[in-house]
């Protein structure tokens, strides 16, 4: 069989603490290009240690930084890879032989995700797959945040898992998630979109209760509950954002969301409930209360959205406050 040479892909900014696996996973590629959007830690500094072409382009949009990088690649077949992700030897081969095949003009592959000290079976944050191996006169990106993979022709599939380390700690993921949400609330304030009560009320919590119960993210312990919580509050703060570009909030905290909701955060990592008193049942209850204590004892029932948003990243924070004791006694903080 003739030797189809392949091109890694790599997209990155502030990857340190991943960046080498993910070089070292790409090392049966013909070419490895990092992608980077200058960084500020020392990402590029390990990637100049391995053979790989980098480019550094300010970010503008997921898609657009990818299409710059496949343009750029030598050979036609592509893998895009993320920093956080990782291949062994038997995807590796995998890879190898389709693109000698030449049977399809992209492949899926199936992902496992890591998250707090498990892979995660259950949930959106559990398997899922992602269309990564591509011929680059075929396919491209679009759309801004959850970019979308566009092919012009037949899509298979490869058996072997790549495995996604999507969690270092939970301060690192919920950056992430406001990351994501301010691209997101841009994209739909861009289709004039607006945030409703009822939005509010209810797409938060329906992101959470449909994954941790009907998508069984319970099955997954305190690592699924969080992961599905997270995706809940990711929900919320595209909302409350959504609203900021449209009418700004006169409540000063939610102005400065990422600042406050970080601000939370970092109170309860030092302030970590170790011993709750229900056990597993007080990751769902306490975080409950907190929003009744917010939203209707003190008041910001009156304040409207403001004061369900307030209230919400209230309870939130109890949730983390819990997560962290949980972390702490298991030397995984």
């Amino acid at each position: 069989m003739t030797h189809t040479p392949i091109t890694v892909i790599i997209p990155t900014y502030n990857e340190e603490h991943f960046i080498k696996q993910a070089l070292q996973a790409a090392s049966f590629a013909d070419e490895c290009i990092v992608i980077d959007s200058y960084s500020t830690d020392h990402t590029l500094e390990i990637a100049k240690g391995f053979n790989c072409k980098i480019l550094e382009r300010k970010f503008d949009d997921f898609s657009s930084q990818k299409n710059f990088a496949i343009k750029e690649a030598k050979n036609n077949w592509i893998f895009i890879l993320d920093a956080d992700e990782f291949l062994l030897p038997k995807l590796q081969k995998q890879i190898i032989n389709a693109v000698s095949s030449n049977q399809h003009k992209a492949y899926r592959i199936l992902r496992r995700n890591f998250f707090i000290n498990r892979f995660l079976k259950n949930g959106s944050n559990g398997r899922d797959s992602a269309i990564r191996l591509i011929h680059k006169n075929y396919c491209h990106y679009e759309g801004l945040v959850h970019e979308r993979m566009v092919v012009n022709g037949s899509i298979g599939l490869l058996p072997a898992f790549m495995y996604h380390y999507t969690y270092s700690n939970l301060r690192t993921f919920l950056s992430k998630k406001n990351k994501y949400s301010s691209f997101q609330a841009h994209q739909k304030h861009n289709k004039n979109s607006k945030t409703s009560y009822l939005q509010l009320l209810i797409k938060p919590s329906g992101r959470f209760w449909g994954e941790y119960i009907l998508k069984g993210g319970f099955l997954d312990g305190i690592a699924g509950l969080t992961s599905t919580r997270m995706n809940g509050y990711g929900v919320l703060s595209r909302y409350v954002k959504l609203r900021n570009l449209n009418t700004k909030t006169k409540e000063e905290r939610l102005q400065n969301y990422d600042s406050f909701s970080l601000s939370l955060n970092t109170y309860a990592h030092s302030h970590p409930i170790k011993k709750p008193l229900l056990g597993y049942f007080s990751f769902l209850l306490l975080p409950k209360l907190t929003f009744i204590k917010y939203y209707l004892l003190k008041g910001n029932a009156l304040k409207g959205k403001d004061g369900y948003a307030l209230s919400y990243l209230y309870s939130f924070q109890k949730f983390q406050q819990l997560v962290y004791g949980w972390l702490e006694k298991r030397g995984l903080d």
